[in-house]
């Protein structure tokens, strides 16, 4: 007989773990519809989603955004900064580490908001700032992987989706996923697809009321997940640390 299939998560999430990154699932989906409407139709979190943007300007016989063609290479750039900084650090000053700089990124965009006095931005200031939010997501995105370790992603949500209508069949009709694994990535992914779903919803709401002044919102949402980051317990993985060489004479191997 096959055995059945395990699911990526071999450890289930607590309240605070699960309460963090539903947080930080409201604050991608924050950023992206307030990038993305205030920014010249830049996606800030679902970043490969500017593949398709800029495709359907070529067709279309227009020049891709300059920010839309920065993206991508600014995203990964950045990613592997916030592993060097994971790596470097303690897990729990890890953690603590990329989220901070999360918000201070956010912070940053912000900032920029203030000094444009919520006016329309000249191109050079829209770009700065989506680049500058296209990072704060990098800081995101490696700290789920690095420092907590879930294959879950908080900005994405086209796999939870599709995780969550899966269990939901599995739990009437168990297969390939027996009924308790279904309901254990149930619990795991609606919360992030509900968090994302409210912040795209709240930033779409807050640019038609503030404009610029949105970014507020997923700027002080981010400070909210550094306290719940601290009290939320590291999985199984993230306690056994990043694997490290071993060195010999004073090099790794």
């Amino acid at each position: 007989m096959a055995a059945t299939p395990k699911l990526a998560s071999a450890t289930p999430m607590g309240p605070s773990h699960l309460a963090l990154l539903t947080i930080l699932s409201a604050v991608a989906g924050l950023v992206d519809v307030t990038g993305f409407l205030s920014l010249g139709r830049v996606f800030t979190a679902h970043i490969t989603g500017n593949l398709v943007v800029m495709a359907a300007q070529i067709v279309e016989g227009g020049p891709p955004h300059v920010a839309q063609l920065l993206s991508i290479p600014v995203f990964g750039l950045t990613v592997a900064v916030a592993y060097l900084l994971a790596r470097r650090a303690s897990i729990a000053g890890g953690r603590g580490a990329l989220l901070v700089g999360q918000s201070l990124l956010l912070f940053l965009v912000l900032g920029l908001v203030f000094r444009s006095r919520g006016q329309a931005l000249a191109l050079t200031d829209s770009v700065t700032m989506a680049m500058i939010a296209v990072a704060a997501m990098a800081f995101q995105n490696a700290f789920v992987r690095v420092s907590l370790h879930e294959s879950s992603t908080t900005s994405v949500m086209t796999g939870n989706v599709a995780s969550m209508v899966i269990a939901l069949m599995a739990l009437a009709y168990p297969g390939p996923w027996t009924r308790e694994e279904a309901a254990k990535r149930l619990r795991s992914t609606w919360p992030l697809v509900v968090g994302f779903f409210v912040g795209c919803a709240a930033g779409a709401a807050s640019v038609a009321r503030m404009g610029l002044w949105a970014w507020s919102l997923p700027a002080l949402l981010s400070l909210v997940a550094i306290p719940v980051s601290a009290a939320a317990p590291a999985t199984l993985a993230a306690q056994e640390g990043p694997s490290v060489p071993p060195r010999v004479s004073g090099r790794q191997v």
